[in-house]
């Protein structure tokens, strides 16, 4: 944003209509800095910022790994018959015996602070072979896993130019490492900005920009993945992370890692039993897993204008941009050596490679007139135009399955195709989509009283069906500056009404209405023969199938009070989506999956109201602006297609839970899943053990809050400046598999909370532990009881009780604090023309979440549109910057 002098964001089809089918979710408008004239300026903008863990999930740090609880630590006794010889010297050592070093769980022993055998000491290669450690509980484990990530981000710019010539370079580099271990981005952007007048008719704009960058690392953060999904779900809370990140590279006597998450002594044999059960150490993982991707970016513009008399102009532009992105990983020998999924055990991991390719070309051509005039008290601001763009997409793709079970390098670590036993089909794909569109757009005003604007434009799409790919798209609206009706004053200085009609219809992909053949991932054998499998579509397409179309209105007002001290706006919107294009499913005997089709109708209406002031304004004093803005939006879904009941969107997590649901008549995003069976008091049913009644697809509530906003101050003072924006919302509903995952597995501060009668929930029901249920029989008939820690929490996978696990999405933050101070000029002296020194913190708060999101996730970064299935944390950020102009 180094070469940004301003935004505009538009929102809602009357602000959008213009900009046709591309702009049915809003316009972001981005002007660039320009040079000036006869001058030259150089500026130096850096930034440093550190990123670090701002929460995890609160564990708990009574009980150890293990599933037999404190029977998971026996005695070891050496068998020569079955285990090395030199596991002698651990002869009446206390040890995890059993399945209880295979567990990724934490239903173990209870911390007692005594000596035991830890998964690294068995090892004869290891430092600390033999040794003992304290079995004590590791409470920031998670936390002290992540990295305090260092950004770097470092910008030079020249701009100046003479009567003729302006012009503005920039090349800022990016250097980010990500809070976990060995990622990172790199990146390097080129910007210029130029404008040169040929006569005082005619100039030319000219526009470039090129990024090109790397990112390494695996960023999954859904369920099972090697690292937070692990942390969250699948771990141990005695697990010193320092040792981990040191035997990073530790391995057995038969050459396998040496993971944490181990057969034990007491399985110990050949194959899977010396290879990890279902975990690498995550250090390990992190660093020999080469997964990267290449980016460059390339957008360029020419824009010639010219100017006919004083109020016609024209001016052409064609403008590319190019994206290209290079994605390639390889999955080590070193690493899949270990893995036991071909063997029968649980770690699918085979050494191989891929690669994917992928372009994006947009090109456009675009010429638009300008008209301006006044005509006595009417003053007129038109252009029209005309737009062709044209898209081509085009790569290659040739992956090897490397968390599968088929299809590995037959010379490990040689990374040809020609090398693997099953090759890969390439998947090479091309495809167009080009638009065409005239436009038009007008502004009529009165004596500075009344304007009327209006925008007409059509659009020709090539990805619908011929018979309907011409759509049309208007806006008109008007608007009436009343404080001009009456004497001026400076108690109500402006005050406009407005009001405004709009339609807009949805664009659509590609290939939507053309579902291509997809090929296998791997050839299939038979014999000594390969054959290529490519399955044809499991889609239909309904022929009559038509874009969605936005219809709007607006009604709102502006006041500004006080010589535009206080500023007020407010605004209306009633908008209508018809007919959205959803695939349905349809009968398998069909042939097909699905059916692509208008299936639904939904209304949107809101109010959304911004208050801001100049608390104080002075040259030489103290300065305060402050701004608060309230939007409220309530989407429902007015109808389905015919003989649905609902429709699914298709997003779920891992095993299920929960499901994002469009019911006719609901709000939208409604989040179904399984939840308590309430009886008619709102009482829980329960079984006979305690345990609660399923009631199936039982409704949580939408995924979209209530309402949202935004509290915004900058106070200054000779120099200095001090800023903060606070955010909020209200309502909402998402779903946390890490957290049912992280009860099941004993991980969380629940599982070993103290009950109402002053025992652990772990300890046994008989001698007052247990947690305490209270409800009814499916009969009627009250039950108060207490169950057994693991009995309650694992019931929830069980039965795909998700309700445990749904919370309110409410929350208030800080979401940016920035202090910076703009040295004076009797300090820097002629030779500079500014120099600021800046502090910024960056989601340094989150201030209140609902009592029911009892880990503080943060609403507002949910990795999914449910919720999250195993995210990394939230992190919170400070920097510092430095900028200088010469």
């Amino acid at each position: 944003m180094d070469n940004v002098e301003s935004v505009n964001v538009l929102k809602g089809p009357n602000a959008t209509a213009l900009y046709g089918q591309r702009a049915q979710y809003g316009v972001i408008l981005m002007t660039l800095k320009k040079g000036a004239r006869n001058r030259l300026n150089v500026e130096l903008n850096s930034t440093v910022t550190v990123d670090a863990v701002a929460r995890t999930m609160k564990y708990q740090n009574l009980y150890g790994q293990g599933y037999d609880g404190d029977a998971s630590l026996q005695t070891f006794h050496f068998d020569p018959s079955s285990h090395p010889a030199e596991w002698s010297v651990f002869e009446g050592m206390r040890y995890k015996a059993g399945d209880n070093n295979l567990a990724d769980e934490s239903w173990g022993a209870k911390f007692d602070g005594q000596d035991y055998v830890p998964w690294y000491s068995w090892w004869k290669d290891s430092p600390y072979y033999g040794q003992t450690a304290k079995y004590v509980a590791q409470p920031n484990n998670v936390k002290d896993f992540y990295d305090n990530a260092i950004s770097l981000k470092n910008t030079i710019s020249l701009s100046g130019g003479n009567e003729n010539y302006t012009a503005r370079l920039s090349f800022t580099n990016l250097d980010q490492k990500g809070i976990t271990p060995y990622t990172y981005l790199k990146r390097n952007y080129l910007t210029l900005n130029s404008n040169y007048k040929f006569t005082d008719n005619f100039n030319v704009d000219f526009v470039f920009n090129y990024t090109a960058g790397k990112v390494r690392g695996e960023f999954d953060d859904g369920y099972s993945n090697q690292t937070s999904g692990s942390f969250n779900q699948w771990f141990a809370r005695d697990l010193d992370i320092r040792k981990l990140k040191e035997l990073r590279n530790l391995e057995t006597p038969s050459g396998y890692h040496a993971s944490w998450n181990w057969w034990g002594p007491d399985n110990w044999g050949s194959g899977i039993y010396e290879k990890p059960a279902f975990w690498y150490n995550p250090y390990t993982y992190m660093e020999r897993y080469e997964n990267y991707t290449l980016r460059d970016n390339m957008l360029f513009s020419v824009s010639p204008n010219y100017k006919i008399n004083k109020n016609l102009s024209i001016r052409g532009t064609f403008s590319r941009r190019d994206d290209a992105t290079r994605y390639r990983y390889f999955m080590p020998y070193s690493l899949t050596k270990s893995a036991s999924g071909t063997e029968g055990g649980y770690m699918d991991f085979l050494n191989g490679f891929g690669f994917s390719d992928s372009n994006r070309v947009e090109d456009n051509y675009e010429i638009r007139v300008n008209y301006q005039n006044k005509f006595g008290k009417f003053d007129l601001n038109a252009f029209v135009g005309g737009i062709i763009t044209n898209f081509n997409w085009y790569g290659n793709s040739a992956q090897m399955d490397v968390f599968g079970k088929l299809g590995k390098l037959i010379i490990p670590d040689v990374w040809d195709f020609k090398n693997a036993d099953i090759a890969p089909t390439p998947n090479p794909y091309s495809y167009k989509k080009t638009t065409r569109s005239l436009y038009g757009t007008f502004s009529l005003g009165y004596n500075d009283l009344v304007y009327i604007d209006g925008s007409l434009r059509n659009d020709i799409n090539s990805a619908y069906f011929n018979k309907n790919n011409s759509f049309g798209t208007f806006s008109l609206g008007t608007s009436i500056l009343l404080h001009n009706f009456i004497e001026k004053n400076n108690i109500l200085t402006f005050f406009k009404v407005r009001a405004g009609i709009a339609q807009i219809a949805a664009d659509i992909s590609a290939t939507a209405l053309n579902p291509e053949y997809r090929y296998n991932t791997q050839p299939f054998k038979l014999g000594t023969k390969s054959y290529i499998i490519a399955t044809q579509p499991t889609r239909y397409v309904d022929p009559e199938l038509e874009p969605a179309i936005n219809q709007n209105f607006e009604l709102g007002a502006d006041l500004k009070f006080i010589n535009n001290r206080i500023s007020l706006s407010a605004t209306y919107y009633n908008e209508k989506r018809n007919d959205e294009p959803i695939p349905v499913t349809v009968p398998s005997s069909s042939g097909m999956l699905d059916m692509y089709m208008n299936s639904a109708d939904a209304v949107r209406k809101g109010i959304e109201l911004s208050l801001s002031s100049d608390v104080f304004k002075s040259e030489t004093g103290v300065n305060w602006t402050t701004s608060i803005n309230f939007a409220r939006n309530k989407s429902t879904v007015t109808h389905i297609a015919e003989g649905l009941d609902a429709i699914n969107y298709g997003f779920a997590p891992a095993f299920g839970y929960v499901s994002v649901i469009q019911k006719e008549g609901m709000e939208w995003g409604q989040l179904v899943g399984n939840g308590y069976k309430l009886d008619a008091s709102g009482n829980k049913v329960l079984n006979a053990d305690g345990t609660y009644v399923v009631e199936q697809n039982k409704y949580f509530g939408s995924v979209l809050p209530k309402f949202t906003g935004g509290f915004y101050n900058t106070i200054s003072y000779k120099g200095v400046t001090l800023s903060a924006a606070i955010d909020f919302q209200k309502g909402g509903k998402f779903f946390s598999l890490s957290e049912q995952w992280g009860n099941s597995g004993g991980l969380l501060d629940a599982t070993a909370a103290i009950n109402d009668r002053g025992f652990n929930v772990r300890d046994d029901v008989s001698i007052g532990g247990g947690v305490h249920v209270k409800g009814v029989s499916e009969a009627g008939a009250p039950i108060d009881t207490y169950v057994d820690g693991y009995t309650y929490f694992t019931q929830f996978h069980g039965n795909r009780l998700a309700e445990e696990y749904v919370h309110d999405a409410s929350y208030v933050k800080l979401r940016e604090l920035a202090l910076s101070y703009s040295l004076p000029k009797s300090l820097i002296g002629s030779k500079f023309q500014g120099i600021t020194v800046g502090l910024v913190a960056r989601n340094p708060w989150l201030i209140w979440v609902s009592k029911d999101n009892h880990h503080k996730f943060d609403p507002s970064e949910m990795s999914q549109p449910y919720g999250e299935d195993g995210q990394l944390p939230s992190t919170r950020g400070f920097g510092v910057n430095v900028k200088i102009n010469f």
